[in-house]
């Protein structure tokens, strides 16, 4: 189960190279201090909880966006990375739930085979975190005064 977590903690999600102007709109690319980030005022201070934040809503709306090999895409920080750790961890444990991955093998699986399952995860979380951004890129659009609204992700939250 080590080994497992170890290969989960190591992915590096991707998100479609299309929807890096909302990221960046709404969240902080690299580093800096909490203040410093504050003081740019935007809605993320990392990129990663942006990601989460997608991630939830496209489960939570049931919006998918799978990434094929043809897509371009970007990615970012590793998941061991992220913060804060439990709702890293909650996010991993809804991926297993809504992916076909078997966690009865687990226990009997060589490195390559697990390693080759445990991708399954990965694609659950970047499907379920696209879709997100694309419900949230379609909402933003529909609405410059949505999307400038400082509660536009509680409002989000809040929608059928």
């Amino acid at each position: 189960m080590n080994l497992l977590k170890k290969r989960i903690n190591s992915f590096r999600p991707k998100f479609l190279q299309s929807f890096e102007p909302i990221i960046s709109r709404y969240a902080q690319y690299g580093g800096g201090s909490k203040e410093d980030k504050f003081n740019r005022g935007k809605a993320f201070a990392n990129v990663y909880e942006f990601y989460i934040y997608a991630f939830f809503i496209g489960l939570a709306k049931n919006k998918s966006l799978e990434l094929t090999s043809e897509d371009t895409a970007k990615d970012f920080w590793e998941i061991e990375n992220w913060k804060p750790a439990d709702l890293t961890e909650q996010l991993i444990i809804c991926a297993i739930a809504e992916s076909d991955f078997d966690m009865n093998a687990v226990e009997s699986m060589d490195k390559d085979s697990l390693y080759k399952e445990s991708t399954k995860v990965l694609s659950t979380i970047e499907k379920f975190a696209n879709g997100g951004f694309m419900y949230i890129k379609q909402k933003v659009e529909e609405s410059e005064e949505a999307a400038e609204d400082e509660l536009l992700f509680v409002n989000l939250l809040e929608e059928d």
